[in-house]
């Protein structure tokens, strides 16, 4: 029987007191003869490095002075690892028995194999990950995702790319492929760019089910903020930008603009964020050209190409709001609408009853009691809608107003943002 590799296991910390220590009990329950656990502490503020230190004596702890985002950490522990297959793991997953053995069985059973990755489940047990495929817009879909894990993926696959949060390579792959690019910092595309590179440099990307664990997914970088979609766009554009030959870059434009035109009031946050991504590639093309010229031995002059593309993508977005649904025409069939509604026309009463006597004031009262309600009944009903909808109208218009208000502060500060970009460029472009 052929001896098994040492393997190595990864697992950047940022905030995870509260995980971490069930991802090393499981970890360290493997059924593997051969294998270390080294834990990078990115500055965590939460204390979870001390625990790692304290509880976990068979991990090795190595401290980083500040964040340095998931790539970053990776990094650090790549370099001191000494395995002959290396693991990266998230620290909020719980892997299941035989999990490590399964991993190196696969890498280890063909030359061409150059990542692995494992079928991740929900804590629900439904599946969050059985490999992943990209479209041309370099939008990503974890393959299997949410289904409920019916053995429909239990067959071993080569697949666009395998998720961070448990990805195996081999020590080969790695000494071909290099580190994680940690232009992606904090998050986000790290590990689909690692396996387009790993394919570029001849190795295959599988995914095997023999090999499974559970996944909370608790994202520290996901984010509704501007920052937060800038970071998510800004990624996905340096992965295509990196990656796709001119012919899927033509490809990738018009579906880009196709989907830019999609934009409708209340997504300004992201126009904003796309806005600003394509103008920071532009500025910093010569990186993006160098790993072009090693990726696919793209020719130096392709960088007009490239240039015209982001200003074709930049000059499409535009601020996705109108007047909205609050409309002139549809405010002025609104109003007429309700000067219809305030219109009220008094009915007389039938027959006009005479004043005088005490029988005759018990029956007007009788009579009052009795039809004056059910005459007010729909006019009160009438008033109560034409209220309505004036209340409705006002509390459109006024939404609308501040939405265009929080829209424009937030362009005001995204054109700050770009003069800050400029002058950097400018002050790089001066110092060369």
């Amino acid at each position: 029987m052929q001896n098994q590799p040492r393997a190595s296991v990864i697992i950047p910390v940022w905030n995870g007191y509260d995980c971490v220590p069930a991802c090393l009990r499981a970890l360290c329950a493997q059924n593997y003869p051969d294998f270390e656990i080294l834990v990078v502490d990115n500055a965590s503020p939460d204390g979870a490095g001390d625990v790692v230190e304290r509880y976990f004596p068979q991990a090795r702890l190595l401290r980083a002075s500040q964040n340095l985002g998931f790539s970053g950490g990776c990094n650090l522990g790549l370099h001191a690892a000494q395995g002959d297959i290396l693991i990266l793991l998230n620290q909020d997953t719980v892997v299941s028995l035989g999990w490590l053995k399964a991993l190196s069985e696969t890498a280890t059973s063909d030359p061409s194999i150059g990542i692995v990755g494992c079928k991740t489940l929900y804590p629900d047990g439904t599946i969050q990950h059985a490999g992943g495929m990209v479209n041309v817009r370099g939008e990503t879909r974890h393959i299997g995702a949410h289904e409920q894990d019916l053995g429909q993926y239990d067959l071993a696959s080569e697949v666009d790319f395998v998720t961070g949060a448990a990805l195996t390579i081999t020590r080969r792959a790695y000494e071909q492929v290099g580190d994680l690019d940690e232009g992606f910092s904090p998050a986000y595309y790290e590990d689909v760019d690692w396996c387009y590179r790993a394919r570029e440099a001849g190795f295959r990307v599988v995914y095997t089910p023999a090999a499974t664990l559970i996944h909370a997914e608790h994202s520290l970088a996901s984010s509704a903020t501007h920052q937060g979609m800038y970071d998510f766009h800004h990624h996905r554009l340096r992965f295509v930008l990196k990656h796709w030959p001119r012919e899927a870059l033509a490809q990738f434009a018009e579906a880009e603009q196709e989907y830019l035109h999609t934009l409708a009031p209340g997504g300004e946050r992201l126009a904003a964020a796309l806005y600003r991504s394509y103008l920071t590639h532009l500025l910093f093309l010569d990186d993006l050209m160098q790993w072009r010229a090693k990726l696919l031995g793209s020719p130096g002059d392709e960088v007009d190409a490239l240039a015209g593309l982001l200003l074709r993508l930049r000059a499409t977005v535009s601020l996705p709001y109108d007047v909205g649904p609050t409309s002139l025409a549809s405010i002025q069939n609104l109003l007429d609408g309700l000067q219809q509604l305030t219109w009220i026309e008094a009915k007389p009463l039938e027959p006009q009853l005479k004043r005088g006597g005490r029988i005759i004031g018990a029956l007007r009262k009788w009579v009052y009691d009795h039809f004056t309600a059910a005459y007010l009944a729909p006019v009160i009903q009438q008033q109560t809608e034409c209220n309505r909808q004036v209340s409705a109208l006002i509390e459109r218009m006024l939404n609308d107003r501040l939405r265009l208000a929080e829209v424009l502060t937030e362009y005001d500060v995204e054109a700050r943002r770009e003069l800050a970009d400029l002058a950097l460029e400018l002050r790089r472009l001066h110092r060369a």
